[in-house]
């Protein structure tokens, strides 16, 4: 009990708003719960095996981890997942398509809350996508807003316009049009929380055919969508 009190204490002091802004290293994670380095760098590793924290391979920084973020997605009480609901039916009734809440799931998108766009309620769930980050537009705002530089080595690995970075940042919202799948277009725009970080994307897509005549339209509606829940949580 008490070794299960002290990774609590952990996963406390990751989820403080100190931590949102890039997560925390080991040893001000051991001042905060008043532990050696070496304890807290061994519960971590524990922690980050099971997927409740993550660290950034590049700031070596903690974060809470994806299946935390999946607990809560499966929860009545997630606020994120609960206020989403409302705000994606709304914008799937508006474009008839579907409507998702996105997040970063490591190196991949995982998909947490879907709105179909034919009246049906929204589904929660927790899909990991195998599609790489750099070429879907959920995972270009969400890598882009939390580490653009590498956004931007993924997409000069992919081929792809190294620019797209830059102007997802500057436009505040990403676009694919057939890059992915010629079937398939849509757009995402970012979601962020009361202390301003981006914690999830409003992610509208669906048939070419449908999507790509309305783009216009849909990118506003997505971007005011996003925005609204932003509102919601505080931002």
């Amino acid at each position: 009990m008490e070794g299960l009190r002290r990774d609590v204490d952990l996963l406390d002091a990751l989820a403080a708003p100190e931590a949102q802004a890039g997560g925390l290293g080991v040893a001000r994670l051991a001042v905060l719960t008043g532990r050696t380095e070496s304890q807290v760098s061994r519960a971590l590793a524990a922690l980050a095996g099971q997927g409740l924290v993550e660290r950034d391979a590049r700031t070596r920084r903690y974060a809470l981890g994806w299946r935390l973020y999946a607990f809560a997605a499966r929860t009545t009480e997630a606020r994120l997942v609960r206020t989403a609901g409302r705000v994606l039916t709304v914008l799937a009734a508006r474009l008839a398509t579907g409507a998702h809440l996105c997040r970063l799931h490591g190196d991949a998108v995982a998909t947490v809350l879907t709105v179909a766009g034919d009246g049906s309620p929204p589904r929660v769930a927790f899909d990991v996508s195998d599609v790489p980050v750099e070429v879907s537009s959920a995972g270009r705002v969400l890598l882009a807003f939390r580490d653009e530089a590498l956004l931007v080595r993924r997409l000069t690995a992919a081929g792809l316009d190294p620019a797209i970075a830059r102007r997802t940042l500057g436009d505040g919202h990403a676009v694919v049009d057939g890059e992915l799948d010629r079937r398939l277009a849509g757009a995402s725009a970012p979601v962020r929380d009361v202390h301003g970080g981006v914690v999830a994307a409003v992610n509208v897509s669906g048939p070419v055919g449908r999507v790509r005549p309305a783009l216009p339209e849909i990118v506003a509606a997505t971007v005011e969508a996003a925005a609204d829940l932003s509102a919601r949580l505080g931002a």
